[in-house]
């Protein structure tokens, strides 16, 4: 070996030891789990000052707890309950982030061929969900419902930035895209902090920000008939995933599971029409990875086809 030779091998172990030095001494890993949207948010930062991550992490949960402020159904004096009881007929005006979530909600809905509609709520509420008491409600009360779903009875005016409901009955519930928006205007609050890899997963929306210590980040997805055991390792780096599924709201009659994911067409719950325990999709963003989620699931594997996302079918007859 020759002098340059050694003066090029020595270079590189130099670097590598820099890069070891950088992956593993100086950044700093900083985790905190709260509650947010009704559901476990977990918030994992790399970073060089814990101080710094610290910081992060607490603008991110902040923001997230504002967006549950305005998105909370169940919560009379929230934005959304204000415009499901007031913008009937009349053009209301809503805030940035409503605007922006009914947007892509609305966009959701076109492209789906209405497979995905925030006015679904007639029907959640008839079967119980968001109740105490779960019930399979008769084909008449069914039908009755479906005359106030329709995402066609929701007009959004972006540019006055207003929105008006035209059946009485209409109600909006962003459950269906809620965490993801969430979860994307969480990663913009840690990159405003100066945060260039990071992780959140609130309830399983998952955006995985730079890399973990130089590779992606590994996100397992559970089996949806044995929660504790992993089904699938996905490899993300600055992407998102979302999974929706019947394994966790859902109650039992005739024999049947009735989940809480429906076909806003038919009134029925997914699952029993296209036999899938869960859908996982991988997109650039948390909010399109959560439509497309309950889109798929809805729609079915063949249909969900006409999207280039890469998705992942577990069938609930599965072994």
């Amino acid at each position: 070996m020759n002098k340059k030779q050694r003066g090029a091998l020595l270079l590189a172990a130099l670097c590598l030891g820099w890069w070891l030095l950088d992956s593993f001494v100086f950044w700093k890993e900083i985790a905190e789990q709260r509650y947010a949207l009704h559901t476990l948010t977990e918030i994992r930062v790399l970073c060089r000052s814990r101080q710094q991550g610290r910081r992060a992490i607490s603008a991110a949960f902040a923001r997230m707890k504002e967006l549950e402020e305005k998105f909370n159904y169940f919560d009379p004096d929230s934005e959304l309950s204000q415009i499901n009881q007031k913008a009937f007929r009349q053009e209301m005006p809503i805030s940035d982030d409503m605007n922006a979530i009914l947007a892509l909600a609305l966009a959701g809905s076109e492209i789906s061929g209405g497979a995905f509609d925030i006015t679904i709520t007639p029907i959640s509420r008839l079967y119980g969900f968001g109740a105490d008491q779960k019930q399979k409600p008769d084909q008449r009360n069914i039908q009755k419902q479906l005359q106030s779903v329709g995402w066609q009875n929701v007009r959004l005016d972006n540019q006055k930035q207003t929105v008006r409901l035209l059946h009485s009955r209409t109600q909006l519930d962003l459950g269906g895209i809620a965490k993801g928006y969430a979860v994307d205007r969480a990663v913009e609050t840690l990159r405003r902090y100066g945060i260039r890899h990071a992780l959140v997963n609130s309830g399983g929306n998952v955006f995985a920000l730079g890399q973990k210590r130089g590779k992606p980040w590994r996100i397992a997805i559970r089996n949806p008939r044995a929660v504790e055991e992993t089904l699938q390792v996905f490899e993300l780096s600055d992407e998102a995933c979302a999974t929706s599924g019947d394994y966790e709201q859902y109650f039992t009659a005739d024999g049947q599971r009735y989940a809480h994911i429906f076909n806003p067409q038919t009134g029925r719950p997914a699952n029993l029409e296209n036999e899938l325990a869960s859908v996982t999709v991988i997109a650039d963003s948390a909010a399109r990875a959560d439509l497309l989620s309950t889109t798929c699931f809805v729609l079915g594997a063949e249909k969900s086809s006409i999207f280039p996302e890469k998705k992942f079918f577990y069938n609930s007859n599965a072994d």
